[in-house]
C-alpha cells in the first residue's frame, strides 16, 4: 500500500474543510501583503521624488530680510544650499490658492500632468485639489480678481502631503491647492511672504541657525524631519510596515491555530487507521510526514494563492492605501522575500500541527488506537445529563458543546475573529468622527487664532493676545509652548483630576505632551529653543487633561523668559468672532471649523480601507464557521445517521445538530467588543507618536448594530451552505462497525 495514493481520496472527501481553510489562509495574508505593498511602495517614492527635486532639509522665516548678496556669502561660510521662496496666499470664495514664485535649486515642483505654464494667464495647480474637485486641463480656475486657463498638474516635494498650516491636523484638498503662474504674472500678483528653504551639505548647521538667529532673528524654523508635510511620507510608510508584520505575527496566527486545531482533529479521526498502519510497520517518522503532507495543501495553496492575487492586484492594492497623499505615480510590487515569508508562515505552522497531533498520537498503545479509543480523556461527557429530565436537544447540544472543547473553540474562534474584524474598522471610523469634535473643544472656546508676523504690545485689534512659540525636546521633536493668564475666556484648563489650575504656578504640560515625553509632575525637563538653540530647564507643576495638544502651558512671564521677548507683546490672537487685522500682518488663521473639517476628511478617506476591513472579517467569519461546523457533522455522521433511522426529518437533524453553537454567536461577539477597545487604543497610541494627539476610543450605537447583523448573517449563512451535508449523510452510517 502507498500512501501518496491517499492524497487525492483525502483531498475529494475533505473538499469543503480545503476549500475554507484556503480561503482562510488567503484573506489573511492579503491583510499582510497589501500594507507591506504599499508602505514599501511609499517608501521608495519619497526617497526617489525627494532627492530628484532636491527637498529641502529644513525651513525657516526671519524678521529681517536676507538679500542675495547675505545668502551667497552664508552659502559659502557654511557649505549650504539657500534659496528664497516667495509666496502669496490669495483667497477666493472661501477656496485659498498658494500661489509661488519659481525656485531654481530647492524643493523643485515636477509637472505631472499637463505641461508647465508660458503664458500670463495660464496657471498649474496642485494635483491632489485637481483631482478632488474634478478641474480638469482646459478648465478656467479664479484666482483672486483674474481668471487662469488650467494647463498642467505638478507636486513639490514639501507638499507631497498637503497640509495647509504646518500644525494642522489633516491634508486639505477641499479648498487649499497651491498654484505657480509665470515669473511676469507673480510679480503682478505680488507676493509679499518669504520663507528660507535651506539644505546642508556638512554637520554645521548649528553654527548657521546660530549666526541667521543673531543678525536676521529668526521667526520660525522646522527641520525636514519635523515638517509634517514631508515626514508624513516616511512615518506612513514606515507605519504601514510595521502594522503588516503585526497583522502577519497576529491575524494570521489566530487563523492558523483555527485551522491547526481543526487539522489535529482529522488526524484523530483517522487514529484507527494510524493503529493499523502501525501495526503494519511503518515508522513514526513516515506517517508524521505523510499526515504533515495532507496540513501543507491549505497553507502552501493558500499562501501560493495569495501572493498570485497579490501580484495580479498589486497596483489596486497599494494605491488604496495611497489616499493621504498627492496623487503618486507609483509602481506597486509585492517583494519576494516577503512573498516566501507569507507562504512559508503558514504553512509551517499547519505542518507543525499535525506533526505534534501525530506524534501525540503514537503515542499511545496500538491497540487502543485499533479500536479508536486513544483520543479518549479521562472524562466521558456520553452521559452527561442522562438521568436530567431536559429535553434531548439541550442535552444533545451540551454534550457536544462540552464533549468537544476544540470544536467548540474553533467556532467561537471564527465568530469572535469575524466580528473582531469588522468592528474594528467600524471603531476607527467612529473614533475619527468623535474626535472632531472632542479636539475642538480641547483646543478651547475660540473660533478664530490669528498668527501675527510681527510682535504686538496691547490689543489693537481685540480678542486676547498670548504669546505662542515652538519648542523641541531632547530628540529634536517640536511642540508649542503657550503664555497666557488665568483670566482668558477662551480656555477652561483643568489637570487630570479636574480641578482647576493656575498658570501663575509654573509650567503646566498637556496630557498627551506628558505621554510622549514620558514627564510626571514635579520632573524637571529641558526644553530647547529651536529659534536660539538654548537649552532651557523647566518643572513641571502639572499635567492639563488635553489629549489634543502637544504643548506646554504657563503665564506669560514664564513663556516670554523662554522665548526671549517682551512680556507685554504676544504673536498670536484668541477671539471668538473674525478680527479686523490686515491680511500682512498676518502669518496664519487657524479655525476650529477648519480642524473639524480635516478630521471629517481623514474619516472620509478611511472609508474605503475600513469596508475591505469588514468584507474581509465577515469572508473569515464565514469561512471559519463553515470549517468547524462542517467538522460537526462530519464527527457526527453516525448520529445523523440514527436520528435518520429514528424517523427524523431533515429540517428536524439541522435543527438539532446545527443549533448546537448558537449559544456561541452571542458570546463570540460579545467577547471581541473589550479587544476592539484595547486594539483601537493601541492604534490611536501608536498614531499619536505621529500626529501629537491622542483620539479616544469610541464605538457608535448603530456600528455594534451593524456588525452584530453582518456576525448573524454570516454565521447563518454557514450554516445553511451546511444543511445539504445532513442531507447526504446516508441511514446506513449508523451500522457500519460502530462499536465502542
Amino acid at each position: 500500500m502507498k500512501l501518496n495514493k491517499r492524497y487525492f481520496r483525502s483531498i475529494k472527501s475533505n473538499r469543503s474543510f480545503y476549500v475554507s481553510a484556503t480561503v482562510l489562509t488567503v484573506m489573511t495574508l492579503l491583510l499582510f501583503f497589501i500594507m507591506n505593498i504599499a508602505g514599501d511602495a511609499i517608501w521608495k517614492f519619497g526617497d526617489d521624488f525627494f532627492a530628484s527635486q532636491n527637498r529641502e532639509d529644513a525651513n525657516f522665516t526671519t524678521y529681517f530680510p536676507i538679500s542675495e548678496e547675505e545668502i551667497e556669502e552664508l552659502e559659502e561660510k557654511y557649505s549650504v544650499n539657500m534659496e528664497p521662496q516667495y509666496y502669496s496666499n490669495i483667497e477666493t470664495d472661501g477656496t485659498t490658492a498658494r500661489v509661488f514664485k519659481k525656485t531654481k535649486e530647492i524643493n523643485l515642483y515636477s509637472v505631472t500632468e499637463g505641461k508647465d505654464v508660458v503664458k500670463n494667464d495660464e496657471v498649474i495647480i496642485s494635483e491632489g485639489y485637481a483631482v478632488y474637485n474634478k478641474v480638469s486641463l482646459g478648465d478656467k480656475i479664479t484666482i483672486g480678481d483674474k481668471a487662469y486657463t488650467v494647463v498642467g498638474y505638478f507636486q513639490r516635494p514639501d507638499y507631497l502631503y498637503m497640509l495647509q498650516n504646518e500644525n494642522d491636523a489633516y491634508k486639505n484638498v477641499t479648498t487649499f491647492f497651491l498654484a505657480y503662474v509665470t515669473d511676469e504674472e507673480y510679480e503682478n500678483i505680488g507676493g509679499d511672504n518669504c520663507l528660507y528653504q535651506v539644505c546642508y551639505e556638512e554637520d554645521n548647521q548649528t553654527a548657521f541657525r546660530k549666526e541667521i538667529n543673531e543678525k536676521y532673528y529668526m521667526r520660525t524654523y522646522i527641520s525636514a524631519k519635523e515638517n509634517m508635510r514631508i515626514d508624513m511620507v516616511k512615518m506612513q510608510a514606515e507605519m504601514f510596515i510595521v502594522m503588516s508584520y503585526i497583522i502577519l505575527a497576529v491575524m494570521p496566527l489566530v487563523v492558523v491555530v483555527m485551522v491547526s486545531i481543526v487539522i489535529s482533529r482529522k488526524v484523530k479521526s483517522e487514529q484507527k487507521l494510524i493503529g493499523t498502519l502501525t501495526a503494519l510497520g511503518y515508522k513514526k517518522s513516515k506517517l508524521m510526514l505523510h499526515y504533515a503532507g495532507f496540513a501543507m495543501i491549505p497553507g502552501l495553496f493558500g499562501g501560493v494563492l495569495a501572493v498570485l492575487l497579490t501580484m495580479i492586484f498589486a497596483q489596486p492594492f497599494g494605491e488604496v492605501c495611497l489616499m493621504d497623499y498627492e496623487p503618486m505615480r507609483i509602481e506597486c510590487h509585492l517583494n519576494p522575500v516577503v512573498a516566501v515569508l507569507g507562504i512559508i508562515v503558514p504553512t509551517v505552522m499547519y505542518i507543525l500541527a499535525a506533526m505534534r497531533s501525530v506524534n501525540k498520537l503514537l503515542k499511545k498503545d496500538t491497540v487502543l488506537l485499533l479500536n479508536g479509543n486513544a483520543g479518549q480523556g479521562k472524562k466521558n461527557f456520553k452521559n452527561m445529563l442522562v438521568k436530567n429530565k431536559i429535553s434531548f436537544r439541550i442535552k444533545y447540544a451540551l454534550r457536544s458543546l462540552v464533549g468537544n472543547p476544540s470544536r467548540t473553540f474553533v467556532v467561537f474562534l471564527g465568530i469572535f475573529l469575524g466580528s473582531y474584524i469588522a468592528l474594528l474598522g467600524y471603531s476607527f471610523l467612529d473614533t475619527m468622527d468623535n474626535t472632531k469634535q472632542s479636539m475642538v473643544d480641547e483646543m478651547g472656546s475660540f473660533e478664530y487664532q490669528y498668527v501675527l508676523s510681527e510682535l504686538v504690545e496691547g490689543n489693537e485689534y481685540g480678542g486676547e493676545p498670548i504669546i505662542m512659540s515652538t519648542m523641541e525636546n531632547e530628540a529634536g521633536e517640536q511642540f508649542s509652548i503657550i503664555g497666557t493668564t488665568d483670566s482668558n475666556p477662551y480656555l477652561n484648563l483643568k489637570d487630570i483630576d479636574g480641578k482647576d489650575i493656575s498658570l501663575a504656578d509654573g509650567y503646566y504640560a498637556t496630557s498627551i505632551m506628558a505621554r510622549l515625553n514620558n514627564i510626571q509632575v514635579g520632573d524637571k525637563a529641558t526644553i530647547y529653543n529651536p529659534l536660539t538653540l538654548e537649552e532651557i530647564d523647566i518643572t513641571v507643576a502639572g499635567i492639563i487633561d488635553n489629549d489634543m495638544q502637544n504643548a506646554i502651558f504657563s503665564n506669560r512671564a514664564g513663556v516670554a523668559k523662554i522665548v526671549g521677548i517682551d512680556e507685554n507683546v504676544s504673536n498670536v490672537i484668541m477671539s471668538d468672532a473674525a478680527l479686523d487685522i490686515p491680511d500682512s500682518k498676518i502669518i496664519q488663521t487657524i479655525k476650529k471649523t477648519d480642524a473639524k473639517e480635516q478630521f471629517q476628511n481623514m474619516s472620509n478617506q478611511m472609508n474605503v480601507m475600513v469596508y475591505f476591513l469588514i468584507g474581509i472579517g465577515a469572508i473569515i467569519c464565514v469561512a471559519s464557521i463553515y470549517v468547524a461546523v462542517n467538522m460537526l457533522v462530519s464527527e457526527n455522521r453516525s448520529n445523523i445517521s440514527m436520528l435518520k433511522v429514528l424517523g427524523y426529518r431533515d429540517n428536524q437533524i439541522n435543527s438539532i445538530v446545527l443549533s448546537v453553537n448558537h449559544i456561541l454567536l452571542p458570546i463570540g461577539f460579545l467577547c471581541s467588543v473589550p479587544l476592539v477597545f484595547a486594539s483601537t487604543n493601541w492604534f490611536m497610541a501608536f498614531l499619536a507618536e505621529f500626529i501629537g494627539a491622542l483620539p479616544k476610543a469610541y464605538i457608535a450605537p448603530w456600528s455594534f448594530i451593524y456588525t452584530a447583523v453582518l456576525s448573524c448573517v454570516s454565521y447563518f449563512g454557514s450554516l445553511f451552505l451546511l444543511r445539504r451535508k445532513v442531507s447526504k449523510v446516508d441511514m446506513v452510517e449508523s451500522l457500519k462497525g460502530n462499536r465502542e
